[in-house]
């Protein structure tokens, strides 16, 4: 270690997770977690869930589970709210001044504790990360109280912690923007996958006869299918073009309509929530996968999805309608279509499909490019350096604002 660094003595990890314990989004903290205490850091994991949602047994986690039936009404939310923040509030109290919190943003409740949050009233560092230009997200979610509450107190708390992560550059700029400090220590890292979780999949024949389309999401509007499946119903040639949804989500009942409504039931096959064996079987059926191709409508231009990170892993090609800074704009196995609200251009994607096809070993040279960008190992040695850097009593200016602004990359 740099003998400029001091060693962090604990760092709690704190989520509050309403996901089931298969979904993507919980892979990646466990992911982060166990990487971060594998590099020799001592990282718990404290995770809040509602339900009685079983969870596999870490020696870094420690889960507290709180009442499902207190979501049922206003009042019950209230009660739920303040549970959680009293956890919250104890797990900051259990740390000390060479300590830091980490926890993942999803908006000011549940996890706003006012008192303990302050830095007059805390002795560890507080490190937040952000996935999203959240004012917008609440927006498009159509959800006023959550939007509210986030114009209310957002700024406060961005102000009050000690440092900012963000998965994307344009994600960073916006949330120091918020804060209104520019000197604020902050970092930008996009997201990670463990390459080693999953098997890198078997290209299926492409007879010429059928093509098909996988998308494995938590389905939203910012996902875009919308698209894919207009453009789906404009095209009536060879071959057969089916989209395969692997998972639940608000939207999924709209795009069950909407196919219905074009005619096209037929070719939009819904698999709900599937993992394991199942899921390894749906990624050797297919010939190309679908990442986010909406969101312009959460108000961004590039993102940082943990589903275009399996799609790598495994090695299926994929489409997306935005930038990721993780890949270079000319990497040969994903396909930018433009960021509107124009029907998917069918045409365009079988003819990347036709050029990726032809080459037998592409799944295994997006593996290797996963596994030398996108693991967590890469990703955790990263964010480590960062941390160790931060507790420090005078912070080293390498973690300041850049002497040039980071500009989102085109994609």
């Amino acid at each position: 270690m740099d003998e400029y660094l001091v060693d962090l003595v604990k760092i709690k990890y704190f989520i509050f997770s309403t996901l089931n314990s298969d979904d993507g989004v919980n892979k990646k903290l466990l992911g982060q977690v166990s990487e971060l205490n594998r590099l020799d850091l001592d990282v718990e994991m404290v995770l809040v869930c509602i339900g009685d949602v079983h969870y596999p047994s870490y020696d870094y986690l420690t889960t507290y589970r709180v009442d499902r039936a207190w979501t049922g009404n206003f009042f019950g939310w209230i009660k739920l709210f303040h549970e959680v923040n009293k956890i919250f509030g104890r797990t900051i109290d259990s740390l000390g001044s060479d300590d830091t919190l980490y926890y993942r943003y999803d908006g000011p409740f549940p996890v706003y504790h006012p008192k303990s949050h302050r830095k007059g009233f805390r002795a560890c560092k507080v490190v937040v990360e952000h996935q999203s230009k959240e004012l917008e997200e609440f927006r498009l979610y159509n959800n006023p109280l959550m939007y509210w509450f986030e114009y209310l107190l957002g700024k406060s708390l961005r102000q009050q912690s000690d440092a900012i992560i963000g998965v994307t550059d344009e994600i960073t700029l916006y949330e120091i923007a918020y804060a209104e400090d520019p000197t604020k220590p902050h970092l930008t890292i996009g997201n990670g996958f463990a390459v080693q979780s999953v098997p890198v999949r078997h290209v299926p024949d492409h007879d010429g006869d059928s093509l098909h389309l996988l998308c494995v999401a938590n389905v939203s509007r910012w996902h875009g299918l919308d698209r894919l499946i207009r453009g789906l119903s404009t095209y009536d040639g060879m071959p057969k073009v089916i989209l395969h949804i692997a998972g639940d989500g608000t939207e999924l009942s709209y795009l069950q309509k909407l196919a219905g409504d074009l005619g096209i039931s037929d070719r939009v096959v819904s698999h709900g929530f599937t993992t394991g064996k199942a899921l390894d079987t749906l990624f050797d059926q297919c010939h190309i996968a679908v990442g986010s191709l909406a969101i312009h409508r959460k108000g961004l231009t590039q993102t940082s999805e943990l589903k275009g990170r399996e799609y790598c892993t495994r090695g299926i090609p994929y489409i997306i309608a935005c930038g990721d800074p993780d890949f270079p704009v000319d990497f040969p196995y994903i396909l930018h279509l433009p960021a509107d609200e124009s029907p998917i251009d069918i045409e365009q994607v079988l003819a990347f499909a036709r050029e990726i096809c032809a080459d037998p070993d592409h799944p295994q040279k997006m593996r290797r490019y996963a596994e030398e960008h996108l693991d967590w190992s890469v990703k955790m040695r990263k964010l480590k350096s960062f941390l160790e850097t931060l507790v420090r009593e005078d912070t080293d200016n390498s973690i300041q604002k850049p002497a040039r602004p980071l500009l989102p990359q085109k994609g």
